[in-house]
Formats: structure tokens, sequence, C-alpha cells
């Protein structure tokens, strides 16, 4: 059994499998000899080119724990610091883009963020959006937003900002997990085996796979088909890591 480790995988969903279309989710980890972090980004699916800004995020916002984690404690003061760093570098990609800024803004970059960081006795989650996450089995889920609005780092870049989550618990828990919506609207009871994931990582793909096809049975005796519809409509992405 691996004691420690981090798995994460993301996947298209149902609906997005059907038009074709893009996922729009990501995931990323990284993990240290006493600390490590994950994060899942959910593109808002009104933007055209919303995984770009998805996958951008989550690699510069897991870049950015892996240098930080090391050597600081994951306290609230240290997400503000790291949430400018990550608006301003994505504000300087945006300005080299051609066409309207905002429209780049609504067109590649409307974003959630759920992440969490551990490090020693501290674990704790950050969020900007819709999601959910977990200590140990303690699950909490993050919106609905009012009018399916929620925050987006890009309103950073619009001079409008908006409150971020951060909750920090005890080490001990042992592990922390975080998703989008997705992954949250079909629930977490197929997740929480980290022994298996752990052990094979792609064991976590294949099962999100899974939850986004449907399924079709040839009933003979009444000459039809029955159809079950795929669980995982939303494109979905979860990210896992376990230190005890």
């Amino acid at each position: 059994m691996n004691t420690k480790g981090v798995a994460s995988a993301a996947v298209t969903g149902a609906r997005h499998l059907r038009v074709p279309r893009n996922g729009q989710d990501a995931a990323a980890t990284w993990l240290g000899e006493d600390c490590g972090a994950i994060v899942v980004c959910d593109g808002c699916s009104a933007g055209p080119y919303s995984e770009v800004g998805a996958r951008l995020a989550s690699q510069l916002v897991i870049a950015r724990l892996a240098q930080r984690l090391p050597a600081e404690r994951p306290v609230e003061a240290m997400w503000t610091q790291l949430r400018a760093e990550v608006a301003a570098e994505l504000g300087r990609i945006i300005e080299v883009m051609p066409g309207d800024r905002v429209g780049a803004l609504h067109d590649h970059f409307l974003f959630t963020i759920v992440a969490a960081a551990w490090r020693r006795d501290d674990v704790c989650v950050w969020a900007l959006g819709d999601g959910a996450y977990a200590f140990g089995d303690r699950v909490r889920t993050l919106g609905p937003f009012d009018d399916n609005m929620p925050p987006y780092l890009a309103y950073d870049l619009l001079g409008t900002p908006q409150p971020a989550h951060f909750v920090m618990a005890d080490a001990s828990c042992g592990s922390v997990l975080v998703a989008t919506d997705g992954i949250a609207d079909i629930g977490f009871e197929d997740f929480l085996d980290f022994d298996r994931y752990l052990a094979n990582p792609d064991a976590l793909r294949r099962q999100l796979a899974v939850r986004a096809r449907g399924h079709e049975r040839v009933d003979w005796a009444e000459r039809r088909i029955n159809r079950t519809p795929a669980g995982l409509q939303d494109d979905g992405a979860i990210a896992l890591m376990r230190w005890a």
C-alpha cells in the first residue's frame, strides 16, 4: 500500500462528447518531501476556449505552490500573494493576444480554481468558484452560485475581484481531495479508495471515463434497446493527495 502519493484525472463529460467539444476541466499535482499540492480548474462553458485558461492556470498554480511550500506555511496570506502572481501572469499573456482584452478574457480565461496544499502539520483548501473538497472523508461542496455565475480569477483583471474560500485543517486527517462541480454532482463514493488510485493512477481517469459514457442493452424479448444515460454529464476533474 502506498501511504503517500498524489493522483489526478480530467475527462470530457457526456454533454461535450455529444457535440463534440473539448473538455474544459484540468487538474495538476505536485509532491515534495514533507509537503504537496493538488489543484483542479473548471473552464466556463460559455467561453469557447475556456479549457485554455483552465489548463494554463492549473499549471501556474501548482508551479508556484511547488516553489513556496518547501519553505512556507500555506496560510491565507500566501494564497493571496499566489493569486496576485497568477493573475498578473495571465494579464501579461492577454496583453500580447490580438483583439479585444475583455473578449480574450471571456473566450479563454473564465475558470474556477479549487486547490489544496499540505505541509507537515497543516493542510488547507483555497478556492475561487464552485467545486468540492474533502479532508479525509469530510466532504464540503462549494456553490452553486446565483445565476450560475461563480467568481473567476479573470475578474481580478477587470478590477472586480471576488472573495475566495479558504479553510485550514489539522493534517491528522491524512488526505485531501479536490474536484470540480461535475464530480460533485455524481458524488464521491467511487473516489475515496485512495489505495486503488495511488497504486494505479490511471485507474482514476478510467473511472471518470466510465461515468461519462452511457450504456445500451438490447432487450430481445421486448425488441427494444434500453439506454442508460451517462452519470457524468459535465466535464470532470479530480485530484487527491495522501500523506499518512
